[in-house]
């Protein structure tokens, strides 16, 4: 990640959270992004709780330039569990997108509205998760999310850009 406007996606050592190196990986053969995110030690050089956060996203051609995202899980690295140490272990803790599941329950319960209450209820579709496709070669994508999001990623493979990965 070499620049964002997404307040979630950036990391300092600054901050409450701590510094992070953050990247995507894409393997279009499967149609997934894995966005990662490695937290580092702290100032003192201790191991952060949440050593590592993996979300796999299944991508979806929508036109030429727009790409629909399905959120599909999430991967926690933990070094502690509950606040307790590990002896260092790592504890891979994998999280299902509820999106599904709560959309059924959602729909559920909007549905008992609309029989039992007012008939006038509007009905209201969430928004699909996307992104378009600024510029893309073989090294560098820029891309804008539905949320108006800008991202300018690299290939960790581009020397010249190394020195701005963040």
């Amino acid at each position: 990640l070499l620049f964002t406007t997404a307040a979630d996606a950036s990391f300092s050592s600054n901050s409450t959270r701590g510094d992070a190196k953050v990247q995507n990986v894409v393997d279009a053969a499967k149609g997934t992004i894995t966005n990662i995110i490695d937290f580092s030690k702290s100032a003192d050089g201790k191991e952060p709780a949440l050593k590592q956060l993996n979300v796999v996203i299944k991508a979806t051609a929508a036109s030429k330039s727009r790409v629909e995202l399905q959120f599909r899980y999430a991967k926690a690295v933990l070094t502690k569990f509950f606040f307790l140490p590990l002896f260092g272990r790592k504890l891979n803790l994998f999280i299902p997108v509820p999106g599904p599941f709560i959309t059924r329950i959602i729909v559920f319960f909007s549905r008992l509205v609309k029989f039992f209450g007012k008939k006038d209820v509007e009905k209201k579709i969430p928004p699909k998760a996307y992104f378009d496709v600024l510029y893309l070669d073989g090294d560098l994508r820029i891309h804008k999310t539905g949320e108006s999001n800008l991202f300018v990623q690299a290939r960790e493979s581009w020397k010249e850009a190394r020195p701005y990965f963040k």
